[in-house]
């Protein structure tokens, strides 16, 4: 087969204005339109997105006509612009791919087959817990002339995740799909990290941008070149914005001096600056900080203050320290008119050996509590107490 390529890029989240800056805004979109020059310099045969295009199911205007603005470099080119849908756009009507789709910039992946080359790409949109074990996962079987089938998703996946919230086994997602698979190309994770599972390569792009502290890996794109061989994973890296991020420990006679001390040692020019200030407080301030920051030439500045905090040893708090808290609290709703459904919701709550960890079978058993005392209530009040322009009330399930 001739050899097709392909850019893979997830996790854009453009209009996220990190730390609340105009800036990071900025530069999110820059790393994005980054990616398509990428595209166009390389000479793909097409670009797919996993998912969280936009930070916000509700973009601005400016932030969707920017991403229009974007992608008329491959439309110029030829390039088609395959997406799906992430958690963080996730909408519950019409999607803003479908939008882009309008304009002819982009084009949403289904379970149905799109062909780019002798590649056959599939998509499935971010899928929401609750009904993650019922929905259907399942296939379009590819044509006679697809030689590679490739599955676009946004979900956190082992082995490849752990430890990072509701996360499923790869291999389901390879049984679930029905199909044989060459390559599941993933977004959500904001990092790169590739395995092979059950002989299916799985992998993450990463993020354009760097979305947290934590997140050191990101601002790449991977480019695929699929051939007989195989598929061929280059990572490609951009030009994105530089972290700084420390921490100011401070002595009770420590200040102003020692905070620009530290800073000093730190290169912030242009950078982020990410400050957690702990140990002792001190008369200098967050404010001050930031501001002592901003004159060391860093672009962006947020201060985290976790001075003169006391860390509790959880383990070490003894039952009866815990049986004096519920008498407290006990006594605290003596003292209130809570009615007796609420009471009872408390119970639950705050003294149930084990609640339910599935929050709709948790909001059913307390929406039929509720339904129960309201049915009560009127009952014991009578028709001629019903009060007027009432004429029946129901819980929004």
């Amino acid at each position: 087969m001739p050899r097709t390529r392909i850019l893979h890029i997830s996790d854009t989240h453009l209009g996220k204005r990190q730390y609340g800056s105009d800036i990071r805004r900025e530069d999110f979109a820059k790393a994005f339109e980054q990616a398509i020059e990428v595209a166009v310099d390389r000479n793909v045969d097409a670009v797919i997105h996993t998912g969280d295009l936009f930070d916000d199911p509700v973009p601005s205007l400016p932030t969707v006509m920017r991403a229009a603005d974007a992608l008329k470099p491959l439309e110029e080119h030829g390039i088609p612009f395959y997406g799906i849908v992430g958690n963080h756009e996730r909408k519950n009507d019409e999607q803003w791919l479908d939008l882009l789709r309008r304009t002819s910039a982009a084009a949403r992946l289904g379970k149905e087959p799109t062909m780019v080359g002798e590649v056959a790409l599939y998509g499935i949109d971010a899928v929401r817990p609750s009904v993650w074990d019922n929905i259907d996962l399942e296939l379009e079987e590819p044509p006679a002339e697809a030689a590679w089938t490739v599955l676009c998703m946004h979900e956190l996946l082992t082995p490849l995740v752990h430890g990072m919230g509701r996360v499923y086994p790869a291999s389901e997602v390879i049984d679930r799909a029905g199909i044989d698979l060459d390559g599941l190309a993933l977004g959500d994770l904001h990092q790169p990290a590739s395995s092979v599972v059950d002989g299916t390569d799985v992998w993450y792009a990463s993020a354009t941008e760097r979305g947290g502290k934590d997140q050191e890996e990101t601002g790449v794109v991977q480019l695929l070149d699929i051939d007989n061989s195989g598929i061929h994973r280059r990572q490609i890296e951009l030009e994105t914005r530089p972290f700084a991020v420390f921490e100011i420990a401070f002595g009770e006679d420590d200040g102003a001096t020692h905070a620009r001390d530290v800073l000093e040692r730190h290169d912030l020019e242009g950078a982020v600056a990410k400050i957690e200030l702990s140990g002792e407080r001190a008369a200098v301030t967050a404010n001050e900080v930031t501001q002592m920051a901003r004159e060391a030439g860093a672009a962006v500045v947020s201060v985290d203050d976790n001075r003169g905090r006391v860390d509790l040893d959880v383990e070490s708090i003894e039952a009866m320290s815990l049986q004096g808290l519920d008498g407290a609290i006990e006594e605290k709703l003596a003292d209130e008119d809570f009615s007796t459904v609420a009471l009872d919701v408390d119970q639950q709550v705050r003294k149930a050996d084990e609640l339910d960890t599935n929050v709709n079978r948790v909001a059913d058993t307390f929406a039929e509590s509720l339904r129960d005392a309201q049915r009560e209530a009127f009952d014991d009040a009578g028709p001629e107490e019903t009060p007027e322009g009432v004429e029946s009330m129901e819980v929004d399930e």
